[in-house]
């Protein structure tokens, strides 16, 4: 296990901890986070999580509430541990308050309200199904849990948003560090798309971050799941460069209409951030 990090996510000055033995968020994160409509007191789900950069991003927008779902223990840890920090820690009073709010089943409401899994006594990596983050009101939480088992975390449409930068990679030479971040080891596109369309209320959103070259097939995956491309765009490193990410907002049961915004560029010809990339990158 590597020295933990403390990073600011930019933009937002929100605290974020980080294993760079495990994976580190990246512009890609950034921008999808900015990305999508978000609702005043939207409740938003995040699909692999990771370290959460995009839930806070999320909040720091106006969701009222985000919930972050991640296999690794590692990173839900992690996830907890920042959310503490930045005081937007999830909290619940009663269980049965959290079940109405929220729309989780019974197996994931908290068995003993105000354990937290920051306390020393409390092995942080077990943080799951049934573990209460904070003891007090909630905002921000990551849970342990395998998005394609979707349907025993939460009731069909509970959610206004979901977000998702799932990995990019299902062939190729894989990385040795966030192997299962860039790589589908623990769940392919399809997974993501079903598990959004599953969580996501009528007219919701679905925002998706990923390679050009998946791109016919994210479209395909979101008319099978019910999920109708409505916001488009492509992201350059430079004006001459192709497009290395896309990102695409999709409406469940929405009506036709895409709207391809103009291409996000990150740099100018002498190196510096352009002013579409400053917007989302630089400090307020």
């Amino acid at each position: 296990m590597s020295e933990i990090r403390e990073d600011y996510l930019p933009g937002c000055g929100y605290k974020i901890y980080q294993d760079p033995a495990e994976f580190t968020f990246t512009t890609d994160s950034v921008f999808l986070a900015h990305f999508p409509h978000v609702a005043r007191k939207a409740k938003a789900l995040e699909l692999g999580c990771g370290t959460g950069a995009i839930s806070f991003y999320l909040a720091a927008r106006g969701a009222a509430e985000v919930t972050g779902l991640d296999v690794n223990p590692r990173m839900v840890e992690l996830f907890n541990r920042s959310a503490e920090t930045n005081g937007i820690g999830w909290r619940s009073d009663t269980a049965d308050n959290a079940e109405n709010d929220s729309g989780l089943l019974p197996s994931v409401l908290p068995e003993e309200v105000g354990k937290s899994c920051f306390d020393k006594e409390t092995d942080c990596s077990k943080v799951g199904k049934a573990d209460t983050i904070t003891e007090k009101k909630t905002k921000v939480r990551a849970l342990q849990w395998d998005i394609k088992d979707i349907k025993t975390f939460c009731k069909t449409e509970s959610f206004d948003l979901v977000a998702a930068n799932p990995p990019y990679r299902n062939s190729g030479h894989e990385r040795i560090v966030g192997t299962s971040a860039c790589h589908e080891k623990t769940a392919v596109l399809e997974d993501f798309f079903a598990a959004a369309s599953y969580a996501l209320h009528s007219r919701g959103r679905f925002a998706l971050v990923q390679l050009p070259e998946r791109f016919m097939e994210s479209m395909e995956l979101a008319i099978k799941y019910n999920l109708q491309p409505k916001k488009l765009q492509w992201v350059h490193a430079s004006v001459d460069k192709p497009a290395w990410i896309f990102l695409l907002e999709m409406v469940k049961s929405g009506s036709y209409g895409l709207e391809v915004l103009p291409p996000l560029i990150m740099y100018n010809a002498d190196g510096s951030l352009t002013e579409q990339a400053k917007k989302q990158m630089e400090k307020e």
